[in-house]
């Protein structure tokens, strides 16, 4: 009777350890099923500033850091702790998270001129007063009419503005009378129509632009005011 409860127990105890062991079995060979690697083929785009790694976790070393808004070439995908891809960016190779990919390119938001925008545009050229007048200039170091206005526009987060004052005045909506951020166009000549000039109209009947030998405040009695071709705006 001993040997029979004691030939049971040890069956049982095997039964439970083959059951025990084909747990853990199926278990690894789930886990092994869910971070198999996938080959892809597919363009995307970082919704953020994304680490790119040697390995799908973040515990890898960092190959380098990807800017917002790249586009990355994804071959591989693993599924480990989220998805990972293996990604291929500018010449290097490495496994960036899925979390942080779209399949979309961001449309990029431009602001049209308002109040606040307006003052932006001021203020953002009023730091390049006094820089000085240079013929095709379009950066801090000098500037001609267009390449201030563009170059300002360009930092006050607004719409691009073409390179020349002719383009410019076909790329903005004619209006009767200017806000301040708007653009003026002048002629070289009073009551001229052909457009040589630009500016932007600061308020108070004055223009923020590059004349003469440097970027200025000046009001738009006399000289100026003479030379108005037109106004155009982004609004």
């Amino acid at each position: 009777m001993k040997k029979h409860k004691l030939l049971t127990s040890i069956l049982t105890g095997a039964l439970a350890l083959t059951v025990g062991f084909t747990g853990v079995a199926a278990e690894q060979q789930a886990s092994a099923a869910s971070s198999k690697t996938t080959k892809v083929s597919k363009n995307y785009y970082t919704k953020a500033a994304l680490n790119m790694r040697t390995g799908p976790t973040t515990k890898a070393k960092r190959v380098l850091t990807i800017p917002k808004g790249k586009k990355v070439y994804a071959y591989q995908r693993k599924t480990v702790s989220g998805t990972w891809y293996k990604v291929k960016y500018n010449g290097k190779v490495g496994w960036v998270s899925g979390k942080y990919l779209s399949s979309k390119k961001a449309k990029k938001t431009v602001k049209k001129a308002s109040a606040a925008s307006g003052n932006a545009i001021i203020n953002a050229g009023r730091k390049y007063v006094g820089t000085p007048y240079v013929w095709g200039g379009s950066r801090p170091g000098g500037f001609d009419c267009s390449g201030f206005t563009s170059y300002v526009y360009k930092q006050a987060g607004m719409k691009s503005l073409p390179r020349t004052s002719r383009a410019q005045k076909a790329s903005v909506k004619r209006v009767s009378s200017p806000k301040v951020g708007d653009l003026i166009f002048f002629s070289a000549t009073p009551g001229g129509s052909y457009v040589s000039h630009v500016g932007i109209y600061a308020g108070n009947n004055q223009v923020l632009h590059a004349a003469g030998n440097s970027v200025k405040f000046q009001s738009l009695s006399g000289y100026w005011n003479q030379r108005v071709v037109s106004y155009g705006t982004t609004r």
